[in-house]
């Protein structure tokens, strides 16, 4: 039988993601739990899992509700303290924390700042002189911009496995399988392997499979095309091409939607690096 929720007073979410793992993590999840069930907390509190909670800088990290409680840096000693605290008297641990609801930024000696995307000029060998910026190939981005490209009313042209395809209609986009993103409809049928794989996996994930895993991302801003702003060309991680997908000039929010929630720059005034 499951916990009766409607008992819970009080959840910890434990992240158990790689950094977590690395960092020990589960030597505070085993106490903070022995606590609870030896101070007869169990049916009172719930205690999850979570895989990742994003501050892999801060890790091993939990957060504690009612009250969204970040913790950083946790250890066993540390674990059973908060534990004790959140259960008798609701009260965090402020030194521990990371966040807390109503801070203005994190508490953090470890932030990590993410790298902004620029367009770079370059010769490209098959589209000759543009501007290109390498965007992230996760499926966290990727499988988005297929459903904005492909869900959405846009004319879109395409060139997959050797064939010029022209998109009209609404197409299907399907996640469903563990790494496969598929793409049916009238205009197109294609499916790419987008899910994480890493080095490790790769020794048991079949080879048609790791051919066709996106590895790279290339979105291309064209300088004299009179039919497309640009492109997303995409790769595998030997760098054999899977498929180009061309912004049309006429549909200038889509390309606009590239810049902003692709690329995360202001439309108006988007990251160009020049040479001196």
């Amino acid at each position: 039988m499951g916990k009766d929720v409607s008992k819970v007073t009080t959840t910890f979410q434990f992240c158990d993601g790689g950094s977590c793992k690395k960092a020990k993590s589960e030597l505070a999840v085993r106490e903070a739990r022995a606590y609870l069930r030896n101070e007869n907390l169990w049916d009172t509190t719930h205690t999850i899992r979570t895989r990742c909670n994003g501050r892999c800088e801060d890790a091993p990290t939990w957060i504690v509700q009612p009250g969204n409680f970040w913790y950083k840096n946790l250890t066993p000693e540390k674990a059973i303290e908060i534990v004790e605290s959140h259960t008798k008297t609701k009260e965090p641990i402020k030194e521990y924390l990371l966040y807390k609801e109503g801070d203005e930024q994190l508490n953090t000696d470890n932030e990590k700042t993410i790298a902004s995307v620029f367009f770079k000029s370059k010769e490209d060998a098959e589209f000759g002189a543009v501007l290109a910026a390498r965007a992230s190939a996760s499926d966290q981005y990727i499988y988005p911009v297929f459903q904005k490209l492909f869900k959405t009313e846009n004319t879109l042209d395409v060139f997959y496995n050797n064939e010029e395809y022209h998109i009209t209609e609404i197409h299907s986009v399907s996640y469903s399988d563990l790494l496969d993103v598929e793409v049916t409809g009238n205009n197109i049928n294609f499916k790419l392997a987008v899910g994480p794989i890493t080095k490790a996996m790769e020794q048991d994930i079949d080879a048609t499979i790791l051919d066709r895993k996106v590895g790279v991302s290339e979105v291309i801003w064209f300088n004299n095309n009179e039919k497309h702003s640009g492109a997303i060309r995409l790769k595998n991680r030997k760098g054999k091409h899977l498929i180009t997908l061309y912004i049309r000039k006429e549909n200038t929010d889509l390309w606009n939607y590239i810049l902003e929630i692709y690329l995360k720059m202001d439309i108006k005034n988007p990251r160009i690096l020049h040479e001196a």
